[in-house]
């Protein structure tokens, strides 16, 4: 083999030999890349489940807070309606009463219990808005007059703002400031009539009603015998009270 055709075989094979060590530091290349691919995904998801776990911890303890702060304001607001009803000796137990009676029209109606939840938790508050009214309004024993009536009208409206702001409560707003509707347009504050009250202000309006006529009241020491309440509520059926209701109720009073 002569010396020239010897010097270009060994150029091509130093060319082949440059491109395998090329081709081999690329391929060690890639795969200390893929390597420190792995080992970043592995960190990455090492930090991400840290991370989802601390944020699972948050979410947990976030929104045991806020359950926390939820049954302090739901204390809280109990309380003042206690001691609203309490503002007359005659009313102390006019809420829960009232729960006991709407809850019953309710479960005979067969509500969903999510229903008739809000409806317990609306009865315990619907005269919450009665904090804005004065005791010598609230404790008159004699009729009042046509301003001080006024003034009674309006604790639907104060109630339902004072709950305003709390958002777990907010299916309960409309409850509270409808319970005065009455089925024929004729109630307060904004005059609605039939369907246009929700079901469960309708449902609260008899129970309170009734409630009402079955107890001492400062401007009536004397109240009404079973009978004659069960009778006023028969005779306003269609009018003040929704008759669909009227008639749940008159299956459900001998038991309550």
């Amino acid at each position: 083999m002569s010396e020239e055709k010897f010097n270009r075989l060994r150029e091509k094979f130093r060319l082949v030999l440059d491109k395998f060590v090329k081709l081999h530091g690329l391929l060690a290349a890639s795969r200390k890349l893929n390597q420190g691919l792995v080992d970043n995904n592995l960190a990455l998801e090492k930090q991400n489940t840290l991370l989802a776990g601390r944020i699972e911890d948050a979410t947990t303890n976030l929104s045991r807070l806020y359950e926390d702060l939820r049954s302090t304001y739901m204390r809280t607001i109990k309380v003042l309606a206690q001691t609203i009803d309490a503002r007359d000796h005659y009313t102390h137990s006019h809420s829960e009463n009232v729960v006991h009676y709407a809850v019953a029209i309710a479960t005979e109606m067969k509500l969903p219990a999510r229903d008739i939840e809000l409806i317990r938790q609306a009865c315990e508050l619907h005269d919450l808005g009665k904090i804005g009214v004065e005791d010598s309004i609230l404790l008159k024993t004699s009729s009042l007059t046509p301003l001080e009536w006024e003034q009674i009208r309006k604790h639907p409206v104060i109630g339902a703002r004072i709950l305003e702001p709390l958002t777990f409560l907010n299916s309960v707003v409309g409850l509270v400031r409808q319970h005065h509707e009455h089925y024929d347009g004729s109630g307060y504050p904004e005059g609605r009539k039939g369907d246009d009250i929700l079901l469960g202000a309708r449902i609260i309006h008899v129970a309170d009603a009734y409630e009402a006529m079955r107890s001492a009241r400062s401007y009536r020491k004397i109240p009404l015998m079973k009978d004659a309440a069960v009778l006023e509520i028969k005779r306003n059926s269609g009018t003040q009270f929704d008759p669909r209701i009227v008639d749940v109720f008159l299956r459900v009073v001998d038991n309550l």
